[in-house]
């Protein structure tokens, strides 16, 4: 009884040496591996709100009609989220609403767009300058508008795409000015009541100020 007692003590003291060396090395493993890279966080990353106001031409076609081309000024709010991906590269996620008073008319047919949303991923690089960023964008893009001939009228909302591209600039640490322009595709869509299809791509230019939440506080937790 007493060799076996003695025999699991020295199993068990074995064991334990052995896990003892095993720590060791791998902690020795751990110091000789390189540390991950580590850069500073930038200004741009987190959370931001902001507004533009700006200008719209757009070329739409109405089948048989003629071309309303509906032109005027646009203005609305935005709001995104960009992640620092390496020292001068974000990429993001941007929502933005824009509303018009572009209108044009054919032949006594009336185009008056109401308003333009998107959803977009956006694209960053920091220049090295200092405070200036380049960035582009792609995503999704809705528009509502009203056609209209005496007498009759249609409220439609309609689907499409959009790309666009800009340059912002930190004029304070928490505040920046951007222009960019965006172009929107609706493609070609059936208007109801009237039966004729309506073609229309419109282009935005806009100049903006945002407001950058700075990262750790509640928005730059996320």
């Amino acid at each position: 009884m007493v060799n076996r007692r003695v025999g699991f003590a020295n199993a068990v003291a074995i064991g334990a040496l052995a896990m003892s060396f095993g720590t060791s090395a791998s902690a020795a493993d751990l110091a000789k591996r390189p540390p991950p890279p580590m850069y500073p966080v930038s200004p741009w990353a987190g959370f931001y709100v902001g507004a533009h106001i700006g200008g719209v031409s757009s070329s739409e076609s109405i089948d048989g009609v003629g071309s309303t081309n509906p032109s005027g000024v646009t203005g609305g709010l935005q709001a995104g989220y960009n992640w620092q991906i390496a020292p001068m590269w974000l990429i993001g996620l941007e929502g933005e609403l824009s509303w018009t008073n572009a209108n044009g008319t054919v032949n006594d047919f009336t185009s008056n767009h109401n308003w333009y949303d998107t959803f977009d991923a956006r694209l960053g690089y920091v220049l090295p300058w200092r405070g200036w960023m380049l960035y582009g964008k792609a995503g999704a893009a809705w528009m509502n508008a009203d056609y209209l001939v005496p007498g009759t009228s249609v409220n439609q909302t309609r689907s499409g795409w959009n790309v666009g591209a800009g340059v912002e600039y930190l004029i304070a640490p928490q505040w920046s000015v951007k222009a960019e322009y965006t172009f929107l595709d609706f493609g070609k869509d059936n208007i109801p009541v009237f039966d004729v299809g309506a073609d229309t791509q419109v282009n935005q230019f806009k100049v903006g100020v945002n407001y950058h939440f700075v990262p750790g506080t509640l928005f730059g937790r996320w």
